[in-house]
């Protein structure tokens, strides 16, 4: 909302109260603090036939801000009109419901319900009601809120942290290696003695020389010669 506009507003606001009987309770009060109440859902409307004149200039402009989505700027603009019926509660749904104040919006949505059909309702009094029809429009979005408000909250991940493994630093030497494991004796022949097997002698010595044999000499028979064969 521009400068301009917002000084029109809280003149025709002071003009509507002084024809009227109006507080002006919400002129001074800041943004901030009028979206905190929206947030709870409270009631904050309370003027009616007083702050009429007042709600006939502003309601043309809170139906472009219901249109355009601008949430913040159509309860800031209701609450400070201060006027009270099912259209004027309707939007301050509509607003706490675009700004994701579920069981506030739940709470003027059945307000304006409340107040559809009396006196003082859109239909019957200011003759405004936004193109809107009440309270089948605050129905709806009241059934649209309740299964917002119903939906199961998403389960959150579980999140394992795990300690981080240490490493050698610069000054820390690193652990020693384990020792290695001593290789068993391969089994020899005293292994099978212990069994009760002889070990072959010839299995630990080496196979004789044929060259080396001793060969025994033949008897001296005193001849050169061998003998003349007997005829």
């Amino acid at each position: 909302m521009g400068r301009q506009a917002a000084i029109w507003l809280v003149l025709l606001f002071l003009w509507g109260c002084a024809a009227g009987g109006g507080d002006g309770r919400y002129l001074n009060v800041s943004r901030s603090e009028l979206l905190a109440q929206l947030q709870l859902g409270h009631s904050v409307l309370r003027c009616q036939e007083g702050c009429l004149p007042v709600w006939r200039d502003a309601q043309p402009r809170a139906a472009q801000l219901d249109a355009s989505d601008q949430w913040g700027d159509l309860a800031v603009l209701v609450m400070r009109t201060d006027y009270q019926d099912d259209l004027s509660l309707y939007y301050l749904g509509k607003a706490a419901e675009g700004m994701g104040f579920y069981p506030a919006a739940a709470a003027y949505y059945r307000q304006s319900m409340e107040l559809s059909g009396t006196s003082i309702s859109c239909a019957n009094l200011s003759r405004l009601c936004g193109g809107l029809t009440l309270p089948v429009g605050a129905a709806h979005r009241l059934s649209v809120v309740q299964q917002q408000l119903n939906r199961p909250m998403p389960r959150r991940r579980q999140t394992i942290i795990r300690p981080p493994t240490s490493t050698p630093t610069a000054n820390q030497a690193p652990e020693p290696a384990a020792p290695e494991r001593e290789q068993e004796p391969s089994k020899t022949a005293a292994d099978d003695g212990d069994k009760g097997i002889a070990a072959s002698p010839a299995a630990s010595t080496a196979p004789p020389n044929p060259s080396s044999a001793y060969v025994e000499p033949l008897p001296n028979t005193g001849y050169l010669e061998p003998p003349p064969i007997a005829r």
